[in-house]
């Protein structure tokens, strides 16, 4: 793991919890967290980024708004240093160490009250260049070294911070936590694993699910659906355990969900090892993809025998079929609460286009029906997320080699239908998988490789307003990734598997995938 993540305080101040009783919180006295960003009430603390400018090559972006702006010093500090919001005459201001001591003011817009003021500081080349309101201002001198904590400082007004951002920072602690390995190539004979998808039974123990693909990389051939259980929180892992081998076949994209009552449930694929997916695409192949489910009672101790259910979930149009991969959800508000809903894609023989589309469950499990597709093509692997309202948000991996940006549509009945398709330049990719959880309240995570070249930079965002916008990042690996699945723990914890090396796009397959825990993210859960 690389050790300089991009940070914001944002996302480490809104992720904790609201019920200060529950626990501690990572906010400083005097600042609360709010839909609007965190707030902060005059005279209280610094609000601490938990990095430092240690590198020669950095930056530091801000978004705030005053709720007065005309008397206060609020200010962004970098060490004993301020780029001043407002001061004097009600001008933004100069001061400290890195600007020469006294105070210098700035000419540019003034912040005005209620209205978003923008500030970033950058870091390059022995200079520090600031824009303040879109006004580039002269380059200060760099004086070399540790330029000391980033913090921002309310003083006599109320600050509401709606983005804080340091790129190229020195974490006090880091993110990542140590990295456990799940799986590795050559372990029980295996050349590859891939596909990794990850749930909390209802016991707290993690289960680990993949590809073991024998023989090499291939999508195609003998692949074999394997789990693992960790009951330390991702640190240990039990022995592999083969829930699926059908021979010589593929049995693949693993995506499970654990029930209310505890039942943990795997959806599954399956088509004949000799088939190629683009003669299955194509209508020649002497199979096509079928659907699948197994069932764990015990929390993942047994499993049944795969249940076909193809009937129920593809239509005879469908040529390629794919489940997830990741994980499903359990529906917890409105009439269709327990509702289990799980993400998948298909493409249509006739055309040949690439749709996104859910399945669905009314009895736990037991039975299944086929939900609704995107309005427009191009999308395939996907995740689905229930919003506060009760709304489904749909995230989609994106074909249009125009755009390398992630789709995403809403649903107003519970996956019945889709909406509202569009794509989030925010969220770039590579064309690959991506993850999408829902934390808490107002709360969305979505790992991927945030690259629109190669499969590399396997980076975590946060969303605070439903999915609209992704203002927080962090840099979990910046090396090269693939899929990757995130799932919350109830210690506030995150754990990502994912690739962690050896992954190159267009050839070669993954060397391990890897646990990694987001332990200093969050301090517990709502």
């Amino acid at each position: 793991m690389t050790s300089n993540f991009p940070a914001v305080i944002l996302a480490v101040a809104l992720l904790t919890t609201a019920n200060q009783a529950q626990g501690p919180s990572a906010l400083p006295p005097g600042w609360t967290a709010a839909s609007s960003g965190v707030i902060g009430a005059p005279m209280s603390e610094p609000l601490p980024s938990g990095y430092r400018l240690t590198e020669d090559k950095a930056s530091v972006h801000v978004d705030v708004t005053l709720t007065d702006a005309t008397t206060t010093a609020a200010s962004l500090m970098i060490g004993d240093s301020h780029v001043g919001l407002c001061g004097r005459n009600g001008l933004p201001f100069l001061e400290g160490p890195l600007f020469g001591g006294a105070v210098t003011e700035i000419k540019a817009q003034p912040p005005q009250p209620n209205i978003k003021a923008s500030i970033s500081v950058t870091r390059s080349h022995g200079k520090l260049t600031i824009v303040f309101n879109g006004v580039i201002l002269p380059a200060v001198r760099d004086p070399g070294g540790d330029l000391g904590a980033v913090r921002l400082r309310p003083h006599r007004d109320t600050m509401t911070v709606h983005k804080f951002e340091v790129i190229g920072g020195t974490p006090l602690e880091p993110l990542v936590g140590q990295a456990h390995q799940v799986w590795s190539s050559g372990e029980e004979e295996i050349d590859t694993y891939r596909i990794p998808a990850l749930v909390v039974a209802k016991t707290g123990d993690l289960l680990a699910f993949a590809e073991a693909r024998h023989g090499s990389a291939s999508d195609t051939g003998d692949i074999d659906l394997v789990m693992k259980r960790s009951t330390d929180g991702g640190r240990t892992w039990s022995k592999q355990r083969v829930l699926w081998d059908d021979g010589k076949n593929t049995c693949g994209n693993p995506c499970p969900v654990v029930t209310s009552n505890g039942e943990v449930i795997l959806l599954a694929t399956h088509n004949l090892g000799t088939d190629h997916e683009s003669q299955i695409i194509a209508g020649t192949s002497k199979s096509s993809r079928t659907v699948w489910v197994l069932r764990s009672r015990d929390h993942g101790a047994t499993w049944s025998s795969p249940e076909e259910i193809t009937a129920q979930t593809k239509l005879k149009n469908w040529t390629w079929y794919a489940t997830g991969p990741g994980a499903g959800i359990e529906l917890q508000h409105g009439r269709r609460n327990g509702r289990l809903v799980i993400p998948c894609d298909h493409i249509e023989a006739e055309t040949r286009h690439y749709y996104s589309h859910v399945i669905f469950s009314d009895d736990q499990g037991k039975t299944w029906q086929l939900g609704g597709s995107t309005q427009q093509h191009q999308v395939n692997e996907c995740e689905v997320a229930e919003l506060d309202d009760g709304r489904l948000l749909l995230n989609m991996r994106n074909y249009d080699r125009r755009q390398r940006t992630r789709q995403q549509a809403i649903s107003e009945d519970h996956g019945i239908s889709w909406t509202g398709q569009r794509h989030v330049p925010a969220l770039i990719e590579p064309i690959c998988q991506a993850s999408l959880r829902r934390l808490r309240r107002g709360t969305l995570l979505f790992s991927n490789p945030a690259s629109k070249t190669g499969r590399e930079r396997m980076t975590l965002r946060a969303s605070f307003d439903q999915g609209q916008t992704w203002p927080w990042s962090a840099l979990l690996h910046d090396g090269p990734s693939a899929y990757s699945c995130l799932q919350p723990l109830p210690d506030g914890s995150v754990v990502c598997p994912l690739p962690l090396r050896g992954w190159v796009w267009g050839g070669g397959g993954d060397k391990a995938l890897v646990a990694g825990p987001l332990r200093k993210l969050f301090l517990r859960l709502p």
